[in-house]
């Protein structure tokens, strides 16, 4: 199978009908029938095929400006042009075949060779079976895969690929990165299509420089890591760095040494999307020491931070996934040290300024990614999150205030916890297990209060900035009521008679939760919150 002559791309289409189709195919029928959304087995795949087909696109027909680029998002290239431009990279994409292999070592020795299931994040890693210890996901539950989902696995496991051990290297953005895609706002628009929603993530020339890679470079081995021999990083200074690659390498980036085993003519049925087949994959093989890809080359759909160092990290999931707390700081903000944010910046400007041309789009922001503990995948997480243009002259200022707004919620969240720990058990209790939900129901409760407050705070820095506090004191109430809501649930879920020994003599604990709730408003309308974060002016104190 080619990845990019043959079909293989599992997509809806507008009418509900599903297919598979050839990368080329994306802009087929795009008048009447377009290609609306991935539709592969996992959420994961989805996420890995979204960013194959923004990575192709972006290798075959970077624009050169904003006015190719605002062009070919009102008017998407026809399923024969996108055909001409793919075919000089067609040998780079057979999924087997004796010479060049999609993301595969020519000529790998190795007498390593594993499951075909280890090729997906979720799998027990190989010191897990051998200890025994895979003890809820067990092994041997993916033992034939269609070259559709090998294809799609391959690719997801170099893009995400977490630590597994000396000499197993990561993803270029670490173990489970965390991706934000632009997609279209308007469901119903006729610009949102999946030719639509790769495009949204396609840099222009000057933008793709961003990434620190070296856009003069010509071989398309500088791009494709696995046409060439792999950089073998067992030693020190073997790592890759920006100035080695092209910035579309950044879409390709190997760190994983496989090669497929010969797949198995017969029938049968995927294990993973369920179809039937005429052949399979069973087994791959690896060796360890893959590409190291060094500090500084940035990945153009990932949000970055600077550490204390000043180095700029990627950002990665975490238990409780992508919540607006982390939208300032990921979303909105034009830090450079975050370009991801730039970038979305830039494309919501463009698609405004498209309003000469009826368009009227805007965006909003599909974030995934896995929250990895080390080499284990504890939880999938994807949402999307609206997207507001700023204008230049109020930015800094909004996105302080959204700040404040997040970190006001956050700490009141904090608080919320604690209060229904101290509402369940006594001072001197032991309290294990995790508590953490008590907060999610909170940041769900608040969410769409969140953006709903940050659309009336802009309003007031573009004409009435004297509203700004009476914004924000309503924040802080809904913030104390919505606290006061999860407390109230939760604290009535123990019987009066709970508690340890001692109170259970005493025969209730109402008089612990009273107390709770009591120092739980304190907290939420006090001076930390009020003055400290939402930087409020001091609640008048009642005259005796």
């Amino acid at each position: 199978m080619n990845l990019l002559k043959d079909p293989w791309i599992p997509v809806l289409r507008r009418d509900g009908t599903t297919e598979l189709i050839r990368p080329y195919e994306i802009t087929g029928l795009i008048e009447t029938n377009p290609v609306q959304i991935l539709d592969a087995a996992r959420p994961d795949f989805n996420g890995s095929l979204i960013q194959f087909l923004i990575g192709i696109i972006q290798a075959v027909m970077t624009p050169e400006d904003e006015e190719e680029w605002c062009e070919r998002f009102l008017n998407p290239p026809a399923e024969d042009e996108l055909q001409g431009l793919m075919e000089k990279y067609y040998a780079y994409f057979n999924l087997d075949g004796e010479d060049i292999r999609f993301m595969q070592e020519t000529g790998l020795d190795s007498d390593n060779t594993l499951n075909i299931g280890s090729l997906l994040i979720e799998s027990p890693g190989v010191n897990t079976m051998k200890n025994n210890t895979d003890h809820f996901i067990k092994r041997g539950n993916t033992e034939k895969m269609c070259p559709c989902c090998t294809a799609a696995a391959i690719f997801t496991m170099n893009t995400n690929a977490p630590a597994g051990g000396a000499g197993i290297r990561t993803s270029l953005r670490g173990g489970g990165p965390l991706t934000t895609i632009a997609v279209p706002e308007d469901d119903r628009s006729r610009y949102n299509t999946l030719w639509h929603k790769v495009w949204l993530n396609i840099l222009i020339k000057k933008d793709i420089r961003l990434t620190h890679c070296k856009i003069n470079l010509k071989e398309d081995e500088q791009k494709f890591p696995w046409i060439s021999p792999v950089k073998i990083s067992k030693e020190k200074g073997t790592e890759t760095t920006f100035d080695e690659i092209h910035p579309v390498q950044t879409y390709w980036a190997m760190p994983r040494r496989m090669r497929l085993d010969p797949p198995i003519v017969e029938s049968a049925i995927c294990d993973v999307c369920g179809k039937e087949i005429d052949s399979y994959y069973s087994s791959y093989s690896t060796r360890p020491y893959g590409i190291n890809y060094g500090e500084g080359i940035l990945h153009p759909l990932s949000p970055y931070y600077s550490d204390k160092n000043g180095l700029k990290l990627p950002v990665h999931p975490q238990p409780g996934g992508f919540i607006y707390r982390h939208w300032p700081d990921y979303i909105a903000s034009d830090d450079p040290n975050n370009p991801r944010a730039i970038v979305l910046q830039k494309v919501d400007e463009r698609l405004r300024d498209l309003k000469l041309e009826k368009v009227g789009q805007s965006i909003r922001v599909h974030v995934f990614g896995y929250d990895m503990d080390n080499m284990k995948a504890r939880c999938w997480y994807e949402t999307q999150m609206p997207y507001f243009l700023i204008k230049e002259k109020i930015r800094e200022n909004f996105v302080e205030y959204a700040q404040r707004l997040a970190n006001a919620a956050r700490q009141v969240a904090a608080n919320t916890r604690t209060a229904v720990k101290n509402a369940w058990f006594s001072p001197d209790s032991t309290v294990r297990g995790d508590l953490f939900f008590i907060e999610n129901e909170f940041w769900n409760g608040t969410e769409k209060d969140y953006y709903g407050t940050l659309l009336e705070i802009r309003s007031a820095l573009e004409n009435k900035p004297e509203m700004i506090n009476d914004i924000l004191e309503i924040w802080l109430r809904n913030l104390n009521r919505m606290s006061l809501r999860v407390f109230d649930f939760y604290a009535e879920q123990v019987s009066p008679v709970a508690g340890d020994a001692k109170e259970k003599n005493e025969k209730n604990c109402i008089p612990r939760m009273i107390k709770a709730r009591d120092r739980l408003i304190g907290f939420n309308l006090g001076k930390p919150v009020r003055e400290k974060i939402l930087k409020l002016p001091a609640k008048a104190k009642m005259k005796e």
